[in-house]
């Protein structure tokens, strides 16, 4: 009897710690790709050391402190005073829309997503008042500024890069071009204090379950090391097939340009993670595509695919919520209060 409650007790304090675990896989198959064909788009990185520039992303919440973390783990939602079981489907449910998009190899956000299940788990158990409207808007205006901003940033530093350097040599050119190792750690290290730490949040709450009496650790080492780990094997893993349209399917990138768009991107990305808003860098990096065609020309820019892009995002939080919630209405209806 004491071992059934003991094998029982365990897996209540494993199942979170498992479904956030797998939230941060599928961010590294989803992001992590799309990060690192940003990386090599300009030509100047390898694959090899774009994979290496990935272990950037844990200095990220080292230096910037956690408050995305904590606008997941308590700023949109109570997650942890929704129960063990409800944290577990509210998490899953939003990568069941993304590998959706991932299957029919379209970016989505991860972002987007984690929202949406959060306000459709909570808004179908007809507890509204444990929304924070404040935190729901944090996120729905930090999106809009990332990708705007990334691309009005992008377009600034690129039409600066052309004016200062458009007469030089290649090679003077490309030695330039060489800084996008730096770029691309500064697009590493944002993405590791905003991307990355949705799944810091979700693990700090998984860890927490077994001690209700304390308060959510989020700056700690157990949980940032989780987030990376799990993000950083489902970038080795997959990721290739989204991966591919960055870069390739917006626009066709050079070194320079490349080198543009990562510190733009890099930059906003970061700035609004101090600000505690959690966006997506895969937006963001499109965003910043979007500005360095613009610099050049509008017709560089495959318009169609950012249509199809945008489009993915506008359904990407309605989708969540309404699968959150049809889980929530299905678990009640079977007897089970979750």
């Amino acid at each position: 009897m004491r071992g059934g409650r003991l094998r029982s007790l365990n897996l209540e304090a494993v199942a979170p710690l498992i479904a956030a675990s797998m939230f941060g896989l599928v961010s590294g198959f989803n992001d992590g790709g799309n990060l690192m064909a940003s990386f090599t788009s300009g030509r100047v990185i390898s694959p090899r050391a774009a994979a290496l520039l990935l272990l950037v992303c844990l200095a990220g919440p080292l230096a910037l402190g956690t408050a995305v973390a904590q606008t997941v783990g308590t700023n949109v939602i109570d997650l942890r005073g929704q129960g063990e079981l409800s944290y577990i489907l509210i998490t899953l449910a939003p990568l069941c829309v993304v590998l959706l998009s991932v299957s029919f190899g379209i970016p989505t956000s991860m972002t987007l997503a984690l929202v949406g299940s959060m306000l459709g788990w909570v808004l179908a158990g007809g507890d509204e008042s444990d929304i924070h409207w404040s935190g729901v808007a944090r996120v729905l205006v930090g999106m809009p500024v990332s990708v705007l901003g990334g691309g009005a940033l992008a377009l600034i530093v690129y039409g600066a890069t052309r004016r200062v350097l458009g007469n030089r040599p290649h090679a003077s050119l490309l030695a330039v071009a060489r800084f996008q190792f730096l770029t691309a750690a500064i697009q590493a290290f944002a993405y590791g204090a905003n991307d990355m730490e949705k799944t810091v949040g979700l693990i700090a709450v998984g860890m927490s379950f077994p001690n209700h009496g304390q308060l959510v650790a989020f700056f700690g080492a157990a949980p940032i090391i989780g987030a990376f780990v799990s993000f950083y094997v489902g970038a080795l893993i997959g990721g290739s097939r989204v991966a591919g349209r960055v870069g390739l399917g917006v626009l066709k990138v050079r070194p320079m340009q490349a080198l543009s768009q990562q510190l733009a991107s890099g930059s906003v990305v970061a700035a609004l993670a101090v600000a505690g808003a959690p966006v997506s860098m895969t937006q963001t990096i499109d965003g910043g595509l979007v500005g360095v065609g613009a610099a050049l020309r509008a017709s560089s820019v495959r318009w169609g695919i950012v249509r199809e892009m945008l489009g993915s995002w506008l359904l990407t939080l309605p989708l969540a919520l309404i699968l959150a919630g049809a889980l929530h209405l299905a678990f009640r209806a079977l007897g089970i209060t979750p």
